[in-house]
């Protein structure tokens, strides 16, 4: 999730599983998505940038955390820090955190979780991972207090799981091995208290298909439509396809908002190509004064900027 320059991309990538998709460049710039797979269970992974400017954007695709049923798993969560921040103006272009940073970051987000969890039954899964073990030789007293003390006012919407991990993503196994090992078994757990619908399955694979096969990033609501009950015709009815649109955007596998009239089959595509596209070229100093007044852009000018984005990828 946080922070800037934390390590989340090297310590995914150093899981070494077989994963969809791909992680490029040294820093994260946009929500990346891809799916790790161990002992015939797919977790899809959805990789948060940290920097402020996609915070609005991550507050959109998070789930309503308050309404799963006995048919959708909830969501865990995994807050990666490190210690060490990158400063150009310093030789060794690194500078040691001061410990409060943790505790701040770190509450801004479980109350991000908390705020958007609502009225559930569900407590949430949060695993702590502290990056550059190398610059860490035991984990600071006040880290350790931080994590208690939070633990304690959030006990009852938000689980922190203990204990918190410190690796160094640049190395193999040990550690990062024992951070994969925790996520799996979390996700088992959960997994034990939910009945997920086959066809809920079912229609996600052969969505992913689809994709593949006819290179669609997006589809309308009719061909989604067409494409499931060609498929499986027990889901000709409104209801039931507005149900498995809506379970599978929760579960990360598309983006839908409901009623809308088109579908994303490729979300990771979306959130970086797409979505973080948008971002850069409205922080950036030059598209400002293109812009409209006050960051906000007419409809003409998003069309364009969205064309020149696909066509660039054609």
């Amino acid at each position: 999730m946080h922070s800037i320059y934390a390590g989340k991309k090297h310590t995914v990538r150093a899981f070494r599983l077989p994963r969809v998709g791909r992680i490029a460049g040294d820093r994260t710039q946009e929500i990346q998505i891809q799916a790790i797979e161990k002992d015939g269970l797919r977790l899809s992974v959805w990789e948060m940038a940290g920097r402020p400017e996609f915070h609005a954007f991550q507050d959109f695709m998070f789930p309503n955390l308050g309404k799963y049923s006995s048919h959708q798993a909830p969501p865990m969560f995994m807050f990666v820090w490190s210690s060490i921040t990158h400063r150009k103006d310093r030789r060794d272009g690194m500078q040691r955190k001061q410990e409060e940073e943790f505790e701040i970051g770190f509450r801004y987000w479980l109350k991000f979780l908390a705020s958007k969890r609502r009225q559930s039954n569900a407590t949430l899964k949060v695993i702590v991972v502290f990056t550059r073990a190398d610059q860490m030789e035991l984990l600071p007293a006040a880290l350790s207090s931080s994590i208690t003390s939070l633990r304690k006012q959030f006990k009852e919407v938000i689980d922190i799981v203990e204990p918190a991990f410190e690796v160094d993503a640049r190395k193999k196994g040990g550690p990062v091995n024992d951070v994969l090992e925790c996520i799996f078994d979390i996700a088992k757990q959960i997994l034990q208290d939910v009945e997920v619908y086959d066809i809920c399955t079912q229609v996600s694979e052969h969505l992913s298909e689809y994709s593949k096969m006819t290179k669609q990033r997006i589809i309308t609501w009719s061909e989604f439509s067409d494409i499931c009950i060609r498929r499986f015709p027990v889901l000709d009815d409104e209801a039931r396809l507005q149900a498995i649109a809506l379970t599978l955007n929760d579960s990360g596998v598309i983006i839908y908002v409901n009623n809308a009239a088109n579908i994303v089959l490729d979300p990771n595509w979306f959130c970086s190509q797409i979505i973080g596209s948008l971002i850069h070229f409205a922080e950036s100093t030059s598209s400002k004064r293109t812009m409209k007044i006050q960051g906000f852009a007419d409809r003409v000018f998003l069309e364009k900027k969205l064309e020149s984005i696909t066509k660039s990828e054609a």
